[in-house]
């Protein structure tokens, strides 16, 4: 097993620095997402033998986590409105949260309707068990996008949260000194040469001076949203950890099984699939499961395994929810998978995304049988979705035993299947 793990380490590697030589990031919908995509495509019918299927779909790149800016742009305008009409402040204060509830904590895709949509696209391969009988289904998938280079967690990672955390209470701010001046009848704010004349101030003069300069401390906090990543592509993240590493182990999986059938879990069948625009609020997976919703592509005895971010040695994770999203995935696969990597002794963590998302909520919500696995330090670094997350930063040691356990994980989750299919 180990020259075998080495080989397939190896391939991960390459696999990753060929896509990122010939594309670069490849930012939801962008021109190099779809070379990407075909690069991959391309891979996995080397892999498989069979040809790929492409699937394109139409979503809105920039309309989740791409914008925060936007969210931060508003609250500097809402800061300035604040002066000239606490009512106009009130209004746009309000639209930000509800465009940071709708579109980026929740990805419910509701005001999609205002931003540039774009093209992307979703991209599978499968290995058919050599009995020509199928009894269970098994699907490794990883997305393909890359994301926009994430500024605050480059420059200092240990401060991002807390600056991030500080805009969206300083735009709270906001709108409660916007709701507390238009209560006390639309006060008019002292002028500079009102401050500099008055001899002495009364209960209201005070309250006014206070309401006039308090919201300055709201700008930090707007301003660090409005550059907390930015749109330019040339300084978007190359996606080699994220998830270039999760797309190279769902071929090297196939692979693995289309030459060696004999080790292939009986009537079993691996599917390989690549997502696009997973950054952009997991629009790949969501139309995925859209467009296969009824047409037998899932059924009681399809299992996805989620593989999104394999590099840190000592980080080996069972993902199983996202807390924004509200989803909690498979029990039974989230042990299943917890006690391979336990019996491996990579002293596994059970967690959920504490924000953001994965592709295995969409899954979820359709009652797909789904889990999502990594190997990644979940507190925030700066090499996640950064210009920093290189071919070069790849851990070749985590990625052989990433390939282990994965052949170890399919093979207990055919076993799981079948125990729990033979009642």
């Amino acid at each position: 097993m180990e020259k075998l793990k080495r080989e397939h380490a190896k391939y991960i590697i390459d696999f990753a620095k060929d896509v990122i030589d010939k594309t670069g990031p490849r930012l939801p919908t962008s021109p190099e997402e779809k070379l990407g995509a075909e690069i991959i495509a391309e891979k996995m019918q080397n892999a498989t033998g069979n040809p790929s299927v492409t699937e394109t779909f139409i979503c809105a790149p920039r309309a989740s986590i791409a914008a925060i800016p936007i969210l931060g742009l508003i609250g500097i305008i809402s800061f300035g409105l604040y002066y000239i009409s606490p009512i106009a402040s009130l209004i746009t204060t309000v639209f930000d949260f509800i465009l940071a509830a709708v579109q980026v904590f929740t990805y419910s895709a509701k005001m999609d309707f205002l931003f540039k949509k774009g093209e992307s696209r979703n991209v599978y391969n499968s290995v058919e068990p050599a009995s020509g009988k199928t009894d269970r289904t098994i699907v490794l998938a990883g997305h393909m996008d890359s994301s926009w280079n994430w500024n605050l967690s480059l420059t200092n990672p240990k401060t991002a949260i807390p600056k991030t955390a500080i805009g969206i209470i300083s735009i709270l701010a906001i709108l409660i000194m916007s709701i507390v001046a238009l209560a006390v009848g639309n006060i008019s704010f002292l002028s500079i040469k009102d401050l500099a004349t008055l001899e002495t101030y009364t209960g209201l003069d005070i309250f006014r001076i206070v309401m006039y300069f308090l919201p300055l401390l709201c700008l930090p906090g707007c301003y660090w949203l409005s550059i907390y990543l930015t749109w330019d592509k040339s300084k978007a993240s190359p996606g080699a950890m994220d998830n270039l590493t999760g797309c190279a182990l769902a071929v090297a999986i196939a692979k693995y099984y289309k030459e060696n059938p004999d080790k292939a879990p009986e009537n079993c069948r691996f599917v390989c699939m690549g997502f696009g625009s997973e950054e952009a609020g997991l629009k790949g997976a969501s139309a995925f499961c859209e467009k296969h919703r009824n047409d037998g592509f899932f059924n009681d005895r399809t299992y996805v395994l989620n593989l999104d971010s394999f590099r840190d040695a000592g980080y080996f994770n069972v993902v199983n929810g996202d807390v924004w999203l509200g989803t909690t995935f498979d029990k039974g696969l989230t042990d299943v998978c917890y006690k391979v990597m336990d019996d491996m002794k990579l002293n596994p963590k059970i967690i959920k995304n504490p924000a953001g998302g994965c592709d295995s909520t969409p899954l979820t919500r359709m009652g797909v049988k789904t889990v999502t696995l990594n190997a990644q330090n979940p507190t925030t670094t700066d090499y996640y979705h950064t210009i920093k997350d290189t071919v070069e930063n790849l851990d070749e040691d985590v990625l052989a035993t990433s390939f282990e356990l994965l052949v170890k994980t399919v093979e207990a989750v055919a076993d799981y299947d079948e125990k729990i299919n033979s009642k």
